[in-house]
C-alpha cells in the first residue's frame, strides 16, 4: 500500500514506515521483527491479559471475514470485488502475524512455527450460506460487513496507541492507519441499484 505521506526520497516517520512495512509482505514483517527484538529491553509487560491479544483476535477475524466475503462475491457474480477483499484478507493476516511475534517476544516464548489464523477460518467458510436444515441459514458476509469490522478494528487500535509506548505504539498506530485506508480507499463502494423501469 502506497503511503501518500512519504517523501520524494522514500523517507517517512517511524510510524508511517511501519504502515508501509505491514502492507509490504514478508520483507516488511522481517523488518518489524527486527525492530521488535530491539525493543525487547523496553518496559516490562504489565501483569494480566496482554492488550494486544484482542487486536490479534480482531485481525484474524477480519482476515477470515474478508476471505469469506470474497468467496461470496465471486459466487454472487461480483468478481470485481474479489481482488480488493483478498488484499484486505492478506493484509490483516500480516497484522496477525506481526502481533503473534510481538506477543511471543513479550512473553519470552518462541514465535509459533505453525502459523494459523485461528479457529474462525473454518467457521467463516462453513457458516456462510449454511444449508443445515436444523439451523437458520446464515447469509454470506458482504463488503459492508467487512467495512464495519475494519472500522471497529481501526478505532480499537487507535484507542490502544496512547496506552502503549515504543514499538507497540507504532505497531498499533500502523494497524489503525492500514484498517482505515482499507475501508475508506481500498474497498470499492457497492454498485447503485439498477433503476426500475416502469411500463409505458
Amino acid at each position: 500500500m502506497h503511503d501518500p505521506k512519504s517523501g520524494a526520497d522514500g523517507s517517512a516517520t517511524p510510524i508511517l514506515s511501519r504502515r508501509r512495512v505491514l502492507a509490504g509482505g514478508g520483507r516488511g514483517l522481517l523488518a518489524l521483527a527486527l525492530v521488535g527484538t530491539a525493543a525487547a529491553c523496553g518496559p516490562s509487560t504489565p501483569s494480566g491479559p496482554d492488550p494486544l491479544e484482542a487486536a490479534l483476535e480482531a485481525a484474524r477475524q477480519d482476515s477470515d471475514l474478508a476471505t469469506a466475503a470474497a468467496r461470496a462475491a465471486d459466487k454472487a457474480g461480483a468478481p470485481w470485488l474479489v481482488p480488493a477483499l483478498n488484499v484486505v484478507a492478506a493484509e490483516r493476516a500480516r497484522h496477525a502475524a506481526a502481533l503473534v511475534e510481538e506477543l511471543a517476544r513479550a512473553a519470552g516464548k518462541p514465535v509459533p512455527t505453525t502459523g494459523t489464523t485461528g479457529t474462525t477460518a473454518a467457521s467463516a467458510s462453513t457458516s456462510a450460506g449454511s444449508t443445515d436444515p436444523a439451523t437458520t441459514p446464515t447469509p454470506p458476509p458482504s463488503v459492508q460487513d467487512v467495512v464495519t469490522a475494519l472500522r471497529k478494528s481501526a478505532g480499537n487500535a487507535a484507542k490502544l496507541v496512547p496506552t502503549l509506548s515504543g514499538y507497540r505504539a507504532g505497531l498499533m498506530g500502523s494497524i489503525a492507519a492500514a484498517c482505515t485506508a482499507s475501508y475508506t480507499v481500498g474497498l470499492p463502494p457497492p454498485l447503485p441499484p439498477s433503476p426500475v423501469r416502469r411500463p409505458r
